[in-house]
């Protein structure tokens, strides 16, 4: 154990057990670092050794080594909450749900403060408070934060139990609309109104609801919105066709389909069984070269900065399972956008400020597309949205300069927010 301990002291950042796997990099020294480890590991079973190799593998990219460590490290010592949380997060990015949940819920039973495991120094402390869920369900601001200048507390909302805080600055609502949500929004908006300083008011994350977001935005000229309505399961048999259908709280095109036959409607709630249902009409957003265009801007304190642009010829437009990375030509397109979104928005600079003060948040993010006649049609707005920097030696590097933007500008609100709470 004392050499563990001294081991912890050369590299601190082992100690990061409950940040979000993909913002854990490499640091100097990490090979040695698993050298040594790896070794203690053989020679003992304590659970502090197979927590830092854990951490070790999650940054070395090794998810699934990594989560044998850490259900290791927990299964040694319940009491870990740390070590039960990584667990849940690896396995979510695993996509292995049983063991997320098993372990999630483990880590919440004993513990719903997460506090910055480094120490605070001359960080601005940010304290996010969060849904009972995953990092990917949440706001993921890790992902985008410079933990160089904050310290990042979390504080999942949901439970019961009085728990104590550490000092922090300003409390951010790091997590979306959801149905799911609905007893972390109430609890969210109780502890909120007792900060001296926050951002994004959780009472106004129904404002960008799928079922409400039409309404919101229904003054903007220049904007289009699909009507979305809630349907339950024994009345989607039913539904007026064709139509796009999800089932509630589902994102990333899980279980989602333009449908246009009854049969075709049939089979998919047979395959994709849910009590109810999102249901909206097809807006048609392909361009005269036949492709479809869907960009990604990012709201900070009333301003948009673009993040992403993806091209691909099916009209469910995913920047993952589109042909950018293959395709030179459609990342100088993507460039093109972030440089200059108002050659592709050409009303950018009027509609982009009227959105963000119909929804009333200080951080989030639409999903859209531009109509053949200029209109911007809104796929979706969230607070939760992912943002997150590249690899320098990445295809798509060229975007770091503009995620860097969206960064400054997160930051500047929290510093503007820290003041206003200081008065």
């Amino acid at each position: 154990m004392l050499h563990l301990n001294t081991l912890l002291q050369r590299f601190p950042e082992l100690q990061e057990h409950s940040v979000a796997p993909p913002a854990l990099r490499p640091f100097a020294g990490i090979d040695q670092a698993e050298r040594e480890i790896s070794h203690a590991c053989s020679r003992s079973r304590v659970p502090l050794a197979f927590a830092l190799l854990g951490n070790v593998m999650v940054r070395k990219g090794r998810y699934v080594d990594a989560l044998e460590a850490y259900r290791t490290a927990a299964d040694l010592d319940p009491s870990d909450a740390r070590a039960s949380w990584a667990c849940a997060e690896i396995a979510h990015v695993l996509a292995d749900d049983d063991t997320s949940r098993t372990y999630r819920a483990r880590a919440l039973a004993r513990q719903r403060v997460y506090a910055d495991p480094l120490p605070v120094g001359t960080r601005t402390p940010v304290l996010l408070v969060l849904r009972d869920a995953a990092y990917a369900e949440n706001t993921p601001l890790e992902l985008l934060l410079d933990r160089s200048r904050v310290a990042v507390h979390k504080y999942y909302v949901e439970g019961d139990a009085p728990t104590p805080l550490p000092p922090y600055a300003v409390a951010i609502t790091a997590f979306g609309s959801a149905h799911g949500a609905r007893a972390a929004t109430a609890r969210a908006r109780a502890f909120i109104a007792g900060t001296p300083a926050a951002i994004n008011d959780p009472g106004r994350l129904e404002c960008v609801a799928r079922e409400s977001l039409a309404t919101t935005l229904d003054a903007i000229d220049g904007v289009v919105v699909a009507e979305t309505s809630i349907v339950e399961r024994a009345q989607a048999h039913a539904i007026a066709l064709p139509a796009l259908l999800r089932p509630v709280d589902t994102h990333a095109g899980d279980g989602f389909a333009f449908l246009t036959t009854v049969d075709a409607l049939r089979m998919h709630l047979e395959r994709f069984p849910a009590p109810r249902y999102y249901r909206s009409n097809f807006v048609e957003t392909r361009d005269s070269s036949g492709l479809y265009r869907k960009f990604r801007a990012i709201f900070v304190d009333g301003v948009a900065y673009p993040y992403h642009l993806a091209v691909a010829p099916q009209w469910m437009v995913h920047y993952q399972s589109s042909p950018m990375r293959e395709s030179p030509e459609l990342r100088r397109a993507e460039q093109a956008f972030l440089d200059a979104p108002q050659r592709f928005v050409v009303r950018w600079d009027e509609i982009m400020p009227k959105i963000a003060h119909a929804v009333g948040l200080e951080y989030f993010g639409i999903d859209a597309a531009v109509l053949p006649d200029g209109r911007v049609v809104i796929f979706e707005a969230d607070a939760a949205m992912l943002v997150h920097d590249e690899n320098a030696d990445d295809v798509f590097a060229y975007k770091r300069p503009y995620v860097a933007r969206i960064r400054e500008a997160l930051h500047a609100l929290i510093t503007d927010r820290t003041r206003r709470g200081m008065r």
